[in-house]
């Protein structure tokens, strides 16, 4: 409907516009168009056609500035405005200066230009039905004003004292209910009382309309009548003058249009042949870029689902070994104890049975030793906290000093360690308990567990940023039970640590108390080495670290001590036999065969390994390798140094140690830290 309402109204205008040209009536017609801009060059065709009268009623317009220069008009009598969408009138309207009505009402004007008053020969004033506030206070100056219309202007309540001026003002139109100036009820009486009270405000000599235009006419008469013949006939021949001098412009303007048309014609033709050629280079160069664009897209997608499937085998790895984890922490530890038990009374047996072979200097020479390893890893340690805390206690200079001189001092302090060890029971019986800690099946086989623990929770971790950077937000959400779970298992792993070491040490105090005999401590440490030269010290530097990976999933990383020497002189661990296994020390059938178990799974992985074309993702035992295998991830938050410390519950490993201390929630997860783990790597 719009469409053809414009369709139309577009018809409606180029036919007024033909019969503007071509009809030689003084009236140029342009009313109800739907025009909202008056059309280019409106104004030099009145001029050019010498039209009196132009009517743009019943359109949109808001202005007068596209129709050309207002002074082309001057030649015009009548201007009709009415309903439209103007809000102001331009002050250019005083270059019609012949204008005699004007009719600008149904519109929003808000004030009237006091340019407007310029217009001497204005008769006819209509605006009513607007928004005015006030009059101008110069309308006086319209001399010739026969008819004021200024009705429907609600907010107009006041009438300039100049108005007086306007002698010849018959009529004056307006809303008499709210008039203040002059007063409501002077108004209602008409024309006449409005002007008369007027003067009699302002001093000024009233005189009637009719008055006046008696006086102008009787002037004009005597005038006019000597030369009235020869003024009419100069004016014909000048009109006919103008006339043809305004066609032959008219000509010459028709033929630059027809030139300037075939001009445009030619120029369209033109830009259409460019056009065509331009889409046509376009559309072959676009191909070529999709065509290179759906490569690229195919090589990215290829790389991407390959990535993606890496991730899932890693993960089902990761999944398989932290079930195996769960499952194995959940087994009752029963028999664990028991040949825990049996272990420490074969010990102590040995102890009773070698106590005539004791030799003091070599168990002093190995004790120093261990001292020696002992207190390497306590400088190590107190190196990294005394570098963290260097940051912080720059100010304590006294401290820093006595430090340094700590430091100095150690080499004497060592020789004064070695020459009291003779004579310290308590840290003789310290090492003793350190050597016996470091021989123990179970406290070894927790720490693998830990560092197991600490590797699935990195590994998941490192998961998760890839995830991230992959923007597989949906599925980073699996991964926070997975991380909880390991999280707390390996809460539960410190604790029985601990609790084995307490229970190492009351095992030691025990047989402090059934023994006085003099250098017991050192007898003790010489039996333990004389015991167990090759046990889980020499697995731990010789055994390899997928073979103990193996029997740690088994569950029978306690019988590593027995089997250390038998898996390192063996060729191939599937010739071990039930029986080799039962006369390397080894009782419980149960743990034979979960050995056998763990054999196999071992030597399957080494073989799937070994294969030419290589694993599309790491074995278990790659991906749940111990610490010395992890790479680690750089800290989420200095992007530099490499992550050392597990965040508990949440489990993220994230975090290097300096930028961890000031956290109290996760930097990924944002949630709350109740406890942090360091994590050592060898």
């Amino acid at each position: 409907m719009f469409r053809r309402n414009k369709k139309e109204n577009k018809a409606k205008l180029e036919h007024k516009l033909y019969l503007a040209r071509e009809n030689p009536e003084p009236i140029f017609d342009l009313s109800d168009c739907g025009i909202r801009n008056v059309p280019t060059g409106i104004y030099s065709l009145c001029r050019v056609f010498l039209k009196e009268s132009l009517h743009l009623e019943h359109n949109q317009l808001s202005s007068l500035s596209g129709g050309g220069n207002l002074k082309d008009l001057h030649v015009l009598r009548v201007l009709n405005l009415q309903d439209n969408l103007f809000a102001t009138i331009p002050e250019q309207i005083e270059f019609l200066v012949n204008l005699l009505e004007l009719n600008i009402s149904d519109n929003h004007i808000k004030k009237l230009p006091s340019s407007l008053c310029n217009l001497k020969k204005l008769r006819l004033l209509d605006a009513s039905n607007n928004v005015l506030k006030k009059l101008p206070e110069n309308i006086g100056n319209l001399i010739s004003l026969r008819k004021l219309n200024i009705l429907g202007n609600t907010s107009l309540n006041h009438l300039p004292k100049s108005i007086c001026c306007a002698q010849r003002l018959r009529e004056i139109q307006v809303d008499t209910s709210n008039f203040i100036y002059p007063p409501a009820n002077v108004a209602e009486m008409g024309t006449e009382s409005i002007m008369k009270f007027i003067c009699d405000d302002t001093g000024f000599t009233y005189v009637p309309p009719d008055n006046i235009e008696e006086l102008s006419t009787s002037t004009d008469e005597r005038d006019s009548s000597d030369v009235y013949e020869e003024s009419m006939k100069a004016k014909i021949r000048k009109l006919e003058k103008i006339k043809e001098q305004k066609m032959q412009e008219f000509l010459e303007i028709e033929r630059n249009n027809e030139l300037l048309q075939r001009q445009e014609f030619e120029l369209a033709n033109a830009m259409k042949a460019n056009r065509e050629k331009l889409l046509t280079d376009l559309s072959e160069q676009q191909t070529k870029f999709d065509l290179e664009l759906a490569k690229l897209q195919q090589i990215k997608d290829t790389e991407r689902f390959r990535l993606i499937e890496q991730l899932q085998e890693v993960e089902q790895n990761a999944d398989l070994a932290i079930n195996q984890l769960l499952s194995l922490n959940k087994e009752p530890l029963v028999q664990l104890i028991e040949q825990e038990r049996l272990e420490e009374e074969r010990l102590l047996a040995a102890a009773c049975k070698y106590n005539e072979t004791f030799r003091k200097n070599d168990a002093l020479k190995a004790m120093q030793e261990l001292l020696e390893q002992e207190t390497e890893r306590f400088n190590n340690y107190d190196q990294s906290r005394s570098e963290t805390a260097r940051s912080i206690l720059e100010q304590e200079m006294q401290l820093d000093t006595h430090l340094l001189d700590v430091l100095r001092n150690h080499g004497s302090q060592k020789a004064e360690l070695v020459s009291q060890l003779q004579e310290d029971v308590e840290l003789q019986k310290a090492i003793v308990g350190a050597l016996l800690e470091r021989a123990d099946a179970r406290s070894w086989s927790l720490v693998q567990q830990v560092r197991v623990v600490e590797s699935q929770l990195a590994a998941l971790t490192t998961i998760e940023l890839d995830r991230r950077k992959l923007e597989m937000d949906e599925q980073v959400n699996d991964l926070a039970e997975k991380r909880c779970h390991l999280s707390m298992l390996l809460m539960d792993l410190l604790h029985q640590q601990g609790e084995r070491r307490a229970q190492l040490l009351s095992t030691l105090k025990t047989m402090e108390e059934k023994n006085t005999m003099e250098d017991f401590w050192l007898r003790q440490y010489q039996q333990l080495i004389e015991r167990m030269p090759t046990t889980i010290t020499e697995a731990q530097k010789n055994m390899d670290p997928g073979l103990s990976q193996a029997l740690l999933m088994s569950g029978v990383l306690h019988c590593l001590p027995f089997l250390a020497h038998l898996a390192q002189t063996e060729g191939n661990v599937l010739d071990i036999t039930d029986d080799d296994i039962r006369d390397a020390g080894v009782t419980s059938s149960e743990d034979r065969k979960k050995i056998l178990d763990a054999f196999k799974s071992y030597s399957k992985g080494r073989a799937i390994y070994s294969r030419d074309e290589g694993p599309s993702a790491p074995p278990l035992e790659e991906a749940s390798a111990p610490h010395e295998n992890i790479q680690n991830n750089e800290c989420v938050v200095c992007m530099e140094i490499d992550c050392e410390v597990i965040f508990v519950p949440c489990g993220h490993m994230c975090c290097c140690v300096n930028c961890s201390d000031p956290l109290r929630d996760c930097p990924m997860c944002r949630g709350n830290i109740e406890r942090k783990i360091r994590v050592y790597f060898n």
